[in-house]
């Protein structure tokens, strides 16, 4: 079988380089080439450490959940914290805390010298 054209040594040379460097050219920048797997390494490792701290969150609402279940002394300390409820015959006393702009109460969550809303004191009846 004879072809219609000739081919040089030269010209195969360059043909080969082409096709080489249009290879490495689509395994680096292609859809699915070596960028996009450095991206992809990279949204790995950010949802990895989503995950890690996710798992830590659930671990502590879950021992949250287990005090609250099974631990009276706990269950009392967050009525009182959080829902504001005194024993009868208690007094409470409140006292001003300090006036933060919003900008402030935004940045710090809960500041440590602000003292919280209390219930009014109950009456025996």
């Amino acid at each position: 079988m004879t072809l219609p054209f000739k081919f040089s040594q030269s010209g195969v040379f360059y043909f080969l380089g082409a096709l080489i460097l249009l290879l490495v050219t689509v395994t680096i920048i292609g859809e699915r080439g070596a960028i996009h797997l450095w991206h992809l390494r990279g949204e790995k490792s950010k949802i990895d450490e989503q995950n890690y701290r996710l798992q830590k969150e659930n671990e502590a609402l879950r021992q949250r959940v287990s005090r609250i279940r099974y631990d009276n002394y706990y269950l009392e300390k967050l009525a009182r914290e959080e829902l504001n409820m005194v024993r009868p015959g208690e007094v409470v006393y409140r006292f001003p805390g300090i006036k933060l702009d919003n900008a402030q109460r935004n940045s710090d969550s809960e500041a440590p010298f602000e003292s919280r809303p209390s219930a009014v004191r109950k009456e025996r009846r």
